[in-house]
């Protein structure tokens, strides 16, 4: 592949979740080390933005409404253009971001050949099968930089800073809620999900939290979005009172990224939360499924902490999605045991 002259003005696009923009931060660390003169900017969703607050790796960071809502593609597309850009590394494909890199007048617009219209919108693409998970969307993410130079090579751990006000207010929130409780272990518990991939049941994440705030070894905090406030309520109702189990029902992303830093280890499915707290340094333990595009090897944490991925042992026939009912091993995510999570916490935060 000849290599691209090296543009002076460079924009990143990945504009969908939080624990995409997690893994997309690796990329961003490389490229800043390959063009340290180059102006390099980020165009990620705006719900998302607080995952990159204060990266040293990015002059600056935009906001849109995401890769799927293209009601602002015209005034996206008239900002960009107005900022004279060399370049952009499409990383999260969608026909918006297909069609906002063209409309921006970008000269050099790289991306994956996803769709077949890709060509009329990319004039550089590397190709992918992301959907075949043989490795880590880090990895994915880094490819799409080779045209600029930047080998594939070892991938750095994410970077996430949390912000000093929310930290402060994170440590005032704990300090209130779990008053009387003692100093045991902060262990951050967030069930809810996207519906991106299959989740672990209910009665195991109860399960889980009744284990983990029994004889108050552990102080819990379960947290969630808005839209997951009954599943947390629902938790609550079936753990019982009178136990260290403090629920935090949404808010800004900034004040969840305080609070996760707070914990010594954070317990969740393939989301957000999980990936900011492994980018954060805290030990995680992630619940996956073994459908192949859910699969860690693609949608595993990354970071300097301490990691296990708890996985049904099964041949999964999935491909893409659950086939449910005509699986031989449905439903398999019940066969991953609340006790095997316990012990695993409490072997490391003993």
């Amino acid at each position: 592949m000849k290599k691209a002259p090296s543009p002076g003005k460079i924009l990143l696009v990945r504009n969908d979740r939080i624990g995409d923009l997690v893994l997309t931060t690796p990329a961003m660390q490389l490229l800043r080390a390959h063009l340290p003169q180059a102006r390099i900017d980020l165009l990620c969703s705006a719900y998302a933005a607080p995952v990159v607050q204060g990266n040293p790796h990015l002059d600056e960071v935009l906001t849109d409404r995401g890769a799927r809502d293209s009601s602002d593609l015209k005034s996206t597309a008239d900002m960009l253009r107005s900022r004279g850009y060399d370049c952009v590394v499409v990383m999260v494909h969608s026909l918006k971001n297909a069609r906002l890199v063209r409309r921006a007048r970008i000269p050099l617009r790289i991306g994956p050949p996803v769709r077949w219209y890709s060509p009329l919108f990319f004039n550089r693409t590397v190709f992918q099968q992301r959907s075949r998970a043989e490795k880590n969307e880090a990895g994915y993410n880094l490819e799409l930089l080779a045209p600029l130079g930047v080998g594939a090579g070892e991938i750095p751990p994410p970077l996430v800073r949390p912000a000093a006000g929310p930290l402060e207010r994170a440590r005032e929130y704990l300090e209130k809620g779990f008053e009387g409780s003692g100093p045991g272990p902060l262990v951050l518990v967030h069930p809810g999900m996207g519906g991106s991939a299959l989740n672990w049941p209910g009665e195991h994440w109860a399960g889980l939290i009744r284990l983990l705030s029994g004889e108050k070894k552990f102080r819990v905090l379960v947290t969630g979005s808005e839209d997951e406030s009954g599943l947390l309520d629902h938790l609550a109702q079936v753990v019982g009172k009178d136990r260290p189990v403090l629920l935090w029902k949404g808010g800004p992303l900034e004040d969840l990224i305080g609070l996760i830093a707070q914990a010594d280890a954070a317990v969740a499915p393939s989301t957000g939360p999980l990936h900011l707290a492994a980018a954060l340094g805290v030990a995680v333990a992630g619940i996956y499924s073994p459908v192949r595009v859910h699969h860690p090897r693609r949608w595993g944490p990354l970071g300097p902490g301490r990691k296990k991925i708890f996985l049904p042992q099964v041949e999964c026939p999935g491909t893409y999605r659950c086939l449910e009912s005509r699986c031989p091993h449905w439903p398999c995510m019940d066969t991953v045991r609340p006790e095997e999570v316990l012990e695993y916490l409490t072997g490391i935060l003993r």
